[in-house]
Parts: structure tokens; C-alpha cells; sequence
């Protein structure tokens, strides 16, 4: 049998200050915010950053829950993969400060970057490591989120949805068993000036101009179609089982983005899948970008719906991601 790469670990972590509903409504002072937002969205609260907390920390603290969760120790990882769109800095990567504070001195590091498809993209990536380099046995995979650094909190259409989490995936080698089994990737570059933050690279340095008139916060440029992720979702779900020879009744469990309950559940009847089998947290995390698929598991996990790592029978588990710009990206896994 092929090499194969199997989840052997997860972790996450949530910063300690909870930012409600309500706070935020009287915040914005917009009467019936906190209501609207979970009935459309889903959410109830979501965590924040202390002013003290960076990216690494997050993904830091969730990755060593991982690695402790699989019995493997910092010094024997082979590769970090960080996924963030907000990092420490916009130069060197954060996946090198991660591996520092881990003490993952044998490992390789770089970080993905597509928006909130990077967790997904990033497993992608560590299979195909692992499948083709015997030298790569063990691999972290971390999506980190610091979005709300960014956020302006005067503007009602960003500082409701946006929080702070990381999510984190060990992976390791296997002879025997079948773990991650495909993965499609697709994107739409004319949507990339619609969502993001837009300075601090190089089409808009952060000039005291830029900071000054607030054009360094994330910001919703151009609306999106209302139906991207209603459009794109079950397609891209469906087309990657069929590379894997699966069909949605061979799926046990399906993840995710946790952007919007009701978007979640009108896929999940258009795939003809019932509720039971997904898992939500962003009533109680918020939007957590990368994150937020890894966090999904790991809650499912707690709540004794899905087995712990090592405890699995093989069920089949699908996650579909998707990300500003636009990225989407979609896997097929086994669950041992």
C-alpha cells in the first residue's frame, strides 16, 4: 500500500476574552444587531486577542495540544504548515516563529496563504508530503486566525462576524491504512479586490496616510453574490468525492467553513445529507477563517459525536472550505 497521511492529533485554541452579541450592539449602537445576528448567522459571541497576543501564540498553543494529543513530542515533527492570513508579520514567515516556541527544532516551516481555504489546502499539501518524501513522517498542520488586529470596530459589517482561534492537525505517515484520500482546489481571481486587507503589501504600503484615513483594516470592498458559497459548496463537494470514487452516502461526517449556519444547512439539503451529520461552532467561536474547520472537529470530538484520533473505524469525513479572493477547496479523508 501507498503511504498514506493519517490525523493523529488535534488541537485548537480560543483567547480568553468573549466579546458577546449584546456588548457588540451597544458597542455599535444598533439596536437589534445581536438578535439579527443569530437568526442569519448564527453567531452568539466569539473570542478576541489580548493586546499582548500574537498569531504564533494561537497557532503555538493549538499545536502543542496536537502534538500532546498524538504522543509526539516537538523535536520529532518533520514540517509545519501554517495557514494565516493575518501573521505576525508580513515578513518572515510565521510558521518559523511557531516552530521557535514549540522547540521544533528538526522541522521544516512555511506559510499558506488562500484565505480561509488554507487549513484544507495545507492538509492537501502535507499528504502529498507525506505520500512522496519517506523522509516526512510527522506533520503539524495549523490554521491560525488574529483576524480581529484588523478589524475596524465602528463598521457593523465586519466587527459582527470576525474572531480570533487556531486549529491544528498532526498528521502522520501510515503503510497500512488509508487516511487523507483527495482533494479539489479551485479559485476566482476576479473576486480578489472584493474582501481582504488591502495595505501593507506591496499595490498599498502602510503609509501614515493609509493608517490615517483607516484603509489598513480589513474591509468589505465589493459586495459578494449572495449565493457564492450556496453556489459553489455541494459542486465542489460533489466533484471531489467523485475523484475519490465516493459517493455522499459514503460519508459519514461533513465539516464546514463556519461562516453562516443558514448557508451550512440549505448545503446540507441540497446534498441531501441531514443535519446530523455536520458540526457547527460558530454560535459560540465565531467566524474563524482558517481555523474554524479544525475547531469544528475538535468540538465534535468533545461533545462524543466523532471518535477521537486512534479510536476511528475508517468512517469517511469530507470538508469543504472556502476563502476570500476567491479560494475554495475541498478533501476526502479517513477517520482511524
Amino acid at each position: 500500500m501507498v503511504r498514506s497521511a493519517v490525523v493523529a492529533g488535534l488541537g485548537m485554541y480560543v483567547p480568553k476574552r468573549i466579546l458577546t452579541n449584546e456588548e457588540i450592539e451597544q458597542m455599535l449602537d444598533r439596536p437589534g444587531t445581536a438578535d439579527w445576528l443569530v437568526e442569519n448567522v448564527g453567531i452568539r459571541e466569539r473570542h478576541v486577542m489580548a493586546d499582548d497576543e500574537v498569531t504564533s501564540d494561537l497557532a503555538s498553543h493549538a499545536g502543542r495540544q496536537a502534538l500532546g494529543n498524538a504522543g509526539v513530542e516537538p523535536d520529532e515533527l518533520d514540517l509545519i504548515i501554517l495557514s494565516t492570513d493575518t501573521p505576525d508579520y508580513l515578513s518572515p514567515a510565521t510558521s518559523v516563529v511557531v516552530q521557535h516556541k514549540l522547540g521544533a527544532k528538526n522541522a521544516g516551516t512555511f506559510d499558506v496563504n488562500c484565505a480561509c481555504a488554507g487549513l484544507v489546502t495545507s492538509l492537501d499539501i502535507a499528504s502529498r508530503y507525506i505520500r512522496t518524501d519517506s523522509d516526512v513522517n510527522s506533520v503539524l498542520v495549523i490554521g491560525a486566525y488574529g483576524m480581529t488586529k484588523f478589524v475596524d470596530w465602528t463598521d457593523h459589517y465586519t466587527c459582527t462576524l470576525f474572531a480570533d482561534a487556531a486549529g491544528a492537525m498532526l498528521l502522520r505517515a501510515s503503510d497500512d491504512r488509508e487516511g487523507f484520500i483527495a482533494s479539489r482546489l479551485i479559485a476566482d481571481g476576479s473576486f480578489h479586490d472584493h474582501l481582504g486587507v488591502f495595505v501593507g503589501g506591496t499595490a498599498e504600503p502602510p503609509t501614515v496616510e493609509a493608517i490615517q484615513n483607516h484603509r489598513h483594516h480589513l474591509a468589505f470592498r465589493k459586495r459578494f453574490p449572495a449565493d457564492t458559497n450556496l453556489q459553489h459548496w455541494p459542486t465542489l463537494t460533489r466533484d471531489c468525492l467523485s475523484k475519490a470514487n465516493l459517493s455522499i452516502e459514503d460519508i459519514d461526517w461533513i465539516f464546514f467553513t463556519q461562516v453562516n449556519l443558514r448557508t451550512i444547512e440549505t448545503v446540507m439539503k441540497e446534498l441531501e445529507m441531514p443535519l446530523e451529520k455536520t458540526h457547527n461552532v460558530m454560535d459560540k467561536w465565531g467566524y474563524t477563517g482558517s481555523a474554524c474547520i479544525a475547531l469544528a472537529m475538535y468540538d465534535a470530538i468533545e461533545q462524543g459525536k466523532l471518535p477521537p484520533p486512534g479510536q476511528g473505524k475508517g468512517e469517511h469525513i469530507a470538508l469543504c472550505s472556502s476563502g476570500g479572493g476567491f479560494n475554495m477547496a475541498a478533501a476526502v479523508l479517513r477517520w482511524w
